[in-house]
């Protein structure tokens, strides 16, 4: 059986893939007014020859230079966007199967590696394909850094490059 492919997000287009099926929308509906309006169904007049018919006459105007480079750069940048590279946001488990974990799974594996560490009171851990930051909050135990270093390396050691292990220790204040 073949491994399954690494899973990918939605890219950077999702977001403005919606605002442009909106606009699309709004000019099929303009234009099926308008269509139905010249074949009788309705009464009144076609909003698009009223638009067309508006600029008639309309002589070119010093602002239509910087109002036609932003919307080339608008156009430029939307088309960069579009092509851009859908994010990963998961990580390959050493095997031949295709198995990926999650980067907020790869957080919560590090948060049960470090809370089995004598001397942690509480945990909370971060994520992404190349940094698992962990914040504990322990006791002043001498080395607890390295030994919540250390099972957090050993938790994550089946991934296929285990991203690097970043850990921040916070004591309870003396009264």
């Amino acid at each position: 059986m073949q491994a399954a492919d690494q899973k990918s997000g939605s890219g950077p287009i999702g977001v403005i893939g919606p605002i442009l099926a909106v606009l699309l929308l709004a000019l099929g509906v303009l234009l099926l007014r308008d269509a139905l309006v010249a074949a009788g169904a309705f009464s009144g007049t076609p909003w698009l020859s009223a638009g067309v018919d508006g600029l008639k006459g309309f002589a070119p105007v010093w602002w239509l230079i910087p109002v036609g480079i932003v919307v080339a750069l608008i156009g430029l940048w939307l088309a960069v966007t579009a092509l851009r590279p859908r994010s990963r946001k998961t990580l390959p488990l050493t095997s031949r199967t295709g198995v990926f974990l999650h980067t907020r799974d790869i957080a919560r594996l590090a948060s049960g590696a470090a809370q089995d560490v004598d001397g942690v009171l509480d945990v909370s851990s971060t994520a992404t394909r190349r940094t698992v930051s962990v914040i504990v909050r322990g006791t002043a135990e001498a080395g607890l850094r390295e030994s919540v270093t250390e099972a957090v390396a050993q938790r994550l050691s089946p991934l296929q490059s285990p991203p690097r292990v970043a850990v921040t220790v916070h004591t309870p204040k003396e009264n």
